[in-house]
């Protein structure tokens, strides 16, 4: 992760990274599948002005890629990146495939999918946090939801083992209401 005291990666600085791994991949004649949630999906796809202090999402081949992340983060200190900026600790929290997902780069050394507009609803809903709030309002209206209802039914059936809780349809209710 890049420190609290700055701002975040900017779509510009992603879509560098992205490429020093594309190009360390190559090197290394390894070929990177990339899935990205989060800040960064966002930050590439969603809301271009949107920064972020490091990269989720899922990826294989992993210890290559976590190798490649270190190295990357040694070699740009002026990104003040942690060793971890490209990680996969989201992945727990994923609601399975995403068969919306759009492809955000392509290269002989790196695939890199976004994950799309409604699966960044319902994950980001269903944390509920408050730093997700204008995300949420950006993907609410991206979603194309009828109503409070159908974005709550996609909630629950993005993630039918868990309890969805009071203030996620409260949450939801208001967005709603924002996008008459």
């Amino acid at each position: 992760m890049v420190s609290t005291s700055e701002p975040g990666l900017s779509r510009a600085q992603i879509d560098e990274l992205l490429q020093r791994v594309s190009n360390e991949a190559i090197r290394r004649e390894v070929h990177i599948s990339l899935f990205l949630v989060g800040g960064a999906a966002m930050a590439l796809a969603y809301s271009t002005s949107r920064s972020t202090r490091d990269l989720d999402g899922v990826f294989e081949p992993k210890a290559v890629v976590y190798e490649i992340a270190r190295l990357i983060a040694a070699e740009t200190p002026e990104l003040n990146l942690a060793p971890d900026w490209l990680n996969d600790a989201v992945k727990g929290f994923l609601p399975g495939d995403d068969p919306h997902a759009s492809v955000y780069f392509d290269s002989a050394g790196l695939s890199v999918r976004v994950a799309s507009p409604r699966y960044l609803f319902v994950m980001k809903a269903m944390a509920a946090r408050e730093s997700d709030v204008d995300d949420l309002r950006v993907l609410y209206r991206l979603s194309g939801f009828a109503s409070a209802n159908d974005a709550v039914d996609a909630v629950v059936a993005a993630y039918p083992t868990r309890t969805i809780k009071p203030n996620v349809v409260y949450l939801i209710e208001e967005l709603a209401a924002e996008a008459i």
